[in-house]
């Protein structure tokens, strides 16, 4: 069964498909009893629910389609609802019901996506509608494709409202839809599909709000920001995703512009001396981007600017500061130079007032009256030729200045190489004197310094000398010292020297004869006890020593030294 968009189940019967046969028992029923026929009987039953439930209930949403729901079973809406039948959240909650109630029968708000549903067609009216698609603009410069959702349902709005801002009002609403997919319910919501505004390069955009605040002071061609009416600040060059329920962009040009008043537009106004002027001139101006919103709501557009303030000025102004002149003002001199600088100045501050910024006012033609042209084009020309014989006179007097110049140019020069040359003489030979001065001082400066450099190192010599002394003094007197304190304490140098003695022969002796009689015991048998020096004892042979030492050998007491 084929689904079209917009489809439901209340537009077509249903077909039954045929059922499958069932396959036959060779038992009969009555072999079974009465629990096979209800046996039987339930398998027919679940068959049958089974099909209901498949090819009944189920429904199948394919891609980019929604499934809308229609509760019919349920209590009627009560009065309080206005005749609604989209039950949409506020209205659930002002009816003390929950968002997701199904308390009462109407359509339900949330669409379902693709996918597969089962829904009792007894219960539910069933619709499948194409979800919502707005385009991206493909390529360069293709624009995309945006939407502006209008509710459906809801209270109407109140007077002097043109935008939904409360859940419960009907009508458009602020938020923007941009390129994408959308699924929304159409019960509910209607997409109006826009176009973006482009706001090329040399434009700028001038925003009208339909829905804000009351303006405070309605009497200005400009409301404040945020408040109803045409916004002071400008948009810039770009892709804006406009509402045009809430806001209006216009365009308006703010590159130079050019204005030719020729023919028909030639300014024409008579002269101080009542002749006819014709002028035919070219306006170049542009709108101030600071002032575009106020031009576009006191002006209007560049066929406004130049039939309304453009040209009445331009024309009021001429003819004002042209009648002061006479008719051979006009055809050249300072006068004519004078009047179209006066001219521009007057139009510029002017019009700048009003936003408009007039970059240049170009003189094209002037015409004259013919009766005057000849006689005033003769008289120009012979003032022409007395202001180039002046000219010529002028210049026979500067070449004249010139040369003397010249001369005396050349006389001044001449006196001054001679006395550069005085200078350079004189400079030099300072320079020599000075440069000896110098030199003289420098070599005495350098013999002083020499002088007092060889007083110090002698000093210095003397200085080492005598410490080198000093020190070699106490180095001796340091070797001598403990010397003499060490004779000071045997008592004389004999005893220090047999004490010296004793030294250096007792580590050498390893043996000594026993026998007391021979020339060698007789040198210790001379070496009384009273000969001996205080400090030093003879030492007794130890018994059971393996040592051969000399009983009578000396040894230091306290120490041994």
């Amino acid at each position: 069964m084929a689904r079209q968009r917009g489809y439901h189940d209340d537009d077509m019967p249903i077909q039954m498909p045929k059922l499958p046969q069932l396959p036959k028992f060779s038992l009969p029923l009555k072999a079974l009893g009465g629990v096979g026929g209800w046996i039987s009987l339930a398998l027919v039953l679940a068959l049958v629910w089974i099909f209901y439930w498949w090819f009944i209930q189920r429904i199948e949403v394919g891609p980019g389609e929604i499934l809308v729901l229609t509760r019919k079973v349920g209590a009627p809406l009560p009065p309080e609802a206005d005749g609604q039948s989209v039950l949409y959240p506020a209205l659930l909650q002002k009816l003390g019901q929950p968002p997701n109630s199904l308390k009462y029968q109407g359509i339900l708000y949330e669409p379902k996506g693709e996918g597969r549903y089962f829904y009792d067609p007894f219960f539910w009216r069933r619709e499948i509608f194409p979800a919502t698609l707005l385009g991206k603009g493909e390529g360069v410069g293709a624009p995309d494709e945006i939407g502006i959702k209008v509710r459906k349902y809801g209270d109407p709005l109140p007077p002097g409202k043109i935008v939904a801002t409360e859940p419960h009002e009907r009508g458009p609403m602020a938020e923007v839809l941009q390129p994408g997919r959308y699924n929304l319910n159409p019960y509910a919501y209607e997409v109006k599909r826009v176009q973006p505004v482009f706001i090329p390069e040399g434009f700028v955009g001038v925003q009208t709000l339909y829905s804000g605040a009351e303006p405070g002071d309605p009497n200005t061609f400009l409301a404040k920001s945020g408040e109803r009416g045409v916004q002071p600040d400008v948009l810039p060059p770009g892709m804006y995703y406009n509402n045009p329920y809430v806001r209006r962009i216009d365009l308006i040009e703010t590159r130079t512009q050019t204005l030719d008043l020729v023919g028909q537009d030639a300014i024409r106004f008579p002269s101080n001396d009542s002749f006819q002027i014709v002028v035919e001139a070219t306006v170049q101006y542009a709108v101030r981007q600071d002032q575009a919103a106020y031009v576009l709501a006191a002006i209007g557009d560049h066929d406004d600017i130049a039939t309304k303030l453009l040209l009445p000025v331009v024309r009021s102004f001429s003819r004002i500061e042209g009648s002061k002149l006479r008719a051979r003002d006009f055809i050249s001199g300072e006068e004519r130079s004078h009047w179209q600088e006066t001219v521009f100045q007057t139009i510029s501050q002017q019009c700048y007032a009003q936003g408009i910024d007039v970059q240049q006012v170009l003189i094209r033609r002037i015409e004259p009256p013919g009766q005057i042209a000849g006689p005033i084009s003769e008289r120009q020309v012979a003032e022409q030729e007395v202001n180039r014989f002046r000219k010529e006179i002028d210049l026979a007097k500067s070449q004249a200045r010139f040369v003397e110049q010249e001369e005396m140019q050349k006389q001044a020069k001449a006196l001054g190489e001679a006395q550069r040359d005085v200078v350079t003489v004189n400079t030099e030979a300072e320079q020599r004197r000075a440069v000896a001065i110098t030199e003289a001082r420098k070599r005495l400066e350098v013999s002083k310094l020499r002088l007092e450099s060889a007083k110090q190192d002698a000093q210095a010599k003397i200085s080492r000398g005598q410490a080198e002394a000093e020190i070699i003094r106490l180095r001796f007197e340091a070797e001598a010292l403990p010397l003499r304190d060490a004779v000071n304490a045997f008592g004389g140098g004999d005893a220090y020297a047999q004490h010296f003695f004793y030294q250096k022969l007792a580590p050498s002796l390893k043996t000594i004869l026993a026998n007391t009689d021979g020339p060698f015991s007789d040198i210790f048998k001379a070496l009384s006890p009273s000969s001996i020096p205080r400090g030093v004892r003879p030492v007794s042979t130890p018994t059971g020593g393996g040592n051969n030492t000399p009983a009578s050998a000396p040894a230091l007491s306290g120490g041994g030294r």
